[in-house]
């Protein structure tokens, strides 16, 4: 594979820029797969490339790289016995064991150990490939190009976030072709490129690969125009997105129908689901479920044939809505089964006159048309208000009054562990009223030292029940831990209560004419409960940490020294962040200048910034272009000094002169000779250095170059002349 060389040090340069787009396949692979230890499958593959730049024959480099991925193999499974032996002869046995499994096609079946050396080959194969492409092919295009497919597609159908990855990506992978075409045609021409040619074509090119890469982080992104067709293929292929923490491995948050295995850690998704103008927060309400299981929910019913609350819908318009009734305008930006909806709703309006249901026990809202999203409707609602009053006059007699009918809401595994009764007992015991007792559950996690934290949430085994193993074990979790271990403890207190599913509030907006307005991702999925309160009904209970709840309370009565503390934990966590956000303001504001604070706003921002550096930088690059022909000869002279004499350095620099003779305007008409140029060039400054000059360089370019030759007088007459150029 003989072709021309390249120069050592871009060479080198070049291998770092290979060694990162290799690292972008596999930065993906330790976070989707959970592989651990990545360092060594970096360190092999810098070490294949070193390896590789430094010619190091294969009698040494094949054992060495075999050496690194035994070592590798021995820190990672057998950390406690490294080297030992007994670890070499079970490392030995693995390998023999997987290869007898490959030759009957029990692929399936293959040990860690032997897919991690298998993956070691891999990179290995890489290496050689990339280290072919670069050097004899000069032209990485096909690896370019399949790295950047590898990240699309990745970030299109997992979680993973590729999008800085394929900036990256993109930034070196078109700046390793831009370097490597000129090599490749110089090596088709049998030429060799000059350095300082090349670098002519690598510095303008790193500027615009990096002026286009700031940006595009800069710049804000516009929203598609065409709705995302990756759902649509995710279904038709039957695949679905995990729900809040469902299973043993990493879920994506958001709604999910199936939570009949709760727990588990889940990755947020900030997916924008839909869009509410409403006047206040509201807890989007999507359904209930009756029956706990010891490891999630179900939504079970006694009547075979359940009864629906139907009726058409109104079409949406410009009706005047009476207080107390107020109005959601709903936007859906994903597809949802079901049509979440406040508390208090009243009635549906759809842009056309269509049937909708709402399932009494489960509050399931549906419509009898296509509600593929974007879908829009407005839900007519009146907002529940409590009476503090009346809720603490509601008696556990009273609910004894509705005989069997709330008993589903009573039900409970016949396994659950006694100690989650005992505690809900001891919580409620000395207080009189069912409110109080649905209070004092309530608040108990925020004073017992309860996490909430959406990672490293444990999932129940086979004989845990859910809430006991939260209670009692690991105190920590999200809303589905929180809420279920609620519910749970009512009942346990005699209380009936049932598990709400929906989407938290939002973010609160406003848009182009201040209207009020709310978003709502899949982050706001949410959890939380519902308890029956005599006298008022079905009545929301916020157990999560962190989350303040929208329930109405009208304290008519002096609050109690625990309700007033209450009402500030409820407020603490925004108080906390409202807090932090001035602190935070006052030490930019003690830190910045005076004359800052007089800078209007938008010549604050980062982005102003940055845009001013580039625009300035871009200035002064094309103002230094343009007086070039004034210092360059002074900085070709400064760099002239203290290098040593001889023809190569002569023959430099009169190609240097002759170059600032063209930028001056005198320029050499093709076809004239160096010499009569020179006389040209004489009879403007009166004298004969330049032909001196050209007499010498004409002598060595056709390899008769003077040993004896007064190099440094010829140093002095090269700088007089070039110095006289700058004016």
């Amino acid at each position: 594979m003989k072709d021309t060389p390249i120069d050592k040090r871009l060479l080198v340069f070049l291998y770092i820029l290979a060694f990162f787009l290799t690292v972008e396949w596999l930065r993906p692979i330790a976070d989707l797969t959970g592989t651990g230890h990545i360092s060594h499958f970096y360190g092999f593959v810098a070490l294949s490339m070193i390896i590789g730049l430094v010619r190091l024959p294969g009698w040494i480099g094949v054992p060495v790289k075999l050496l690194f991925i035994v070592f590798s193999i021995q820190a990672v499974f057998y950390s406690k016995a490294f080297m030992a032996a007994a670890s070499l002869r079970s490392m030995g046995a693995d390998f023999t064991g997987s290869l007898s499994l490959i030759w009957s096609g029990d692929w399936m079946e293959l040990s860690n150990l032997f897919r991690t050396v298998l993956f070691f080959i891999l990179l290995w194969m890489i290496s050689y490939l990339l280290r072919f492409w670069m050097e004899y092919r000069k032209s990485i295009f096909l690896f370019f190009g399949m790295t950047v497919i590898f990240l699309a597609v990745i970030d299109t159908f997992t979680d993973y976030d590729a999008s800085y990855a394929v900036l990256r990506v993109m930034v070196i992978g078109l700046f390793l072709l831009g370097v490597l075409f000129p090599l490749r045609l110089t090596g088709k021409l049998k030429t060799k490129l000059p350095a300082g040619e090349l670098l002519k074509l690598i510095l303008p090119l790193s500027l615009v690969l990096l002026t286009v890469g700031m940006l595009a982080v800069l710049m804000p992104v516009k929203e598609p125009a065409w709705p995302d067709p990756i759902p649509l293929i995710r279904s038709a292929a039957g695949f679905g997105e995990s729900g809040d923490g469902t299973g043993d491995g990493v879920s994506k948050v958001g709604y999910d129908a199936d939570d009949t295995q709760l727990g588990g850690p889940f990755r947020q998704d900030d997916t924008l689901v839909f869009e509410v103008y409403a006047e206040s927060r509201q807890y989007w309400k999507m359904e209930t479920k009756n029956t706990y299981t010891s490891k999630g929910w179900v939504q079970l019913s006694n009547d075979e044939f359940p009864e629906y609350n139907g009726q058409f819908a109104m079409i949406m318009g410009g009706q005047v809505t009476e207080p107390p009734r107020q109005r959601a305008d709903i936007e859906l930006h994903e597809t949802l089964p079901l049509l979440p909806y406040p508390y208090g709703f009243e009635e549906l309006q759809l842009s056309e006159m269509n049937p909708y249901r709402q399932e009494p026990d489960s509050g399931q809202l549906t419509v009898e048309m296509d509600m593929q999203a974007p879908f829009t409707y407005r839900a007519e609602y009146i907002e529940p208000v409590y009476s503090l009053k009346a809720l603490r006059e509601t008696k556990m007699e009273d609910l004894q009054k509705f005989g069997g009918e709330l008993d589903e809401y009573l039900a409970l595994p016949g396994d659950l562990p006694k100690r989650i009764a005992d505690l809900a007992l001891d919580l409620t015991k000395d207080q009189p009223s069912v409110y109080q007792k649905a209070q004092a559950i309530e608040r108990y996690f925020g004073r017992s030292g309860f996490v909430y934290s959406r990672e490293n949430v444990a999932v129940p085994k086979e004989d845990d029940d859910y809430v006991d193993q939260f209670l009692f074990e690991t105190k920590r979790g999200y809303c589905d831990n929180f809420s279920s271990s609620m519910v749970v403890m009512l009942r346990s207190a005699g209380i009936p209560a049932r598990w709400v599913k929906g989407f938290a509030p939002g973010e609160l907006r406003r848009d182009e004419e201040r209207k009020k307005y709310y978003t709502i991702t899949n982050n706001q999925a949410h959890s939380w409960v519902e308890a029956y309160m005599p006298g008022h009904g079905w009545m929301p209970f916020e157990p999560t940490i962190g989350f303040n709840g929208v329930t109405n309370i009208n304290f008519d009565i002096e609050m109690a020294e625990d309700d007033v503390k209450q009402q500030e934990e409820l407020k603490r966590p925004e108080l906390e962040k409202k807090k932090q956000e001035q602190q935070a303001a006052k030490r930019k504001k003690s830190n910045s200048g005076g004359l800052l604070e007089l800078l209007p706003d938008w010549l604050k921002s980062g982005i102003t910034w940055t845009v001013l550096l580039l625009v300035s930088t871009a200035a002064a690059i094309v103002l230094l272009l343009l007086t070039r022909k004034k210092w360059l000869p002074r900085l070709y002279v400064r760099r002239a000094q203290g290098n040593p004499g001889g023809w190569p350095e002569f023959a430099s620099r009169y190609g240097q002169l002759l170059s600032q003779l063209e930028r001056l305007g005198i320029r050499r008409p093709e076809g004239m000779t160096l010499n009569a140029y020179a006389v040209e060039v004489d009879k403007l400054r009166g004298d004969e250095m330049m032909s001196i000059l050209t007499r010498v360089y004409e002598q060595g370019l056709y390899g008769q170059a003077a040993s004896n030759a007064d190099w440094a007088q010829l140093r002095e007459m090269w700088e007089d002349l070039i110095i006289h150029t700058s004016g």
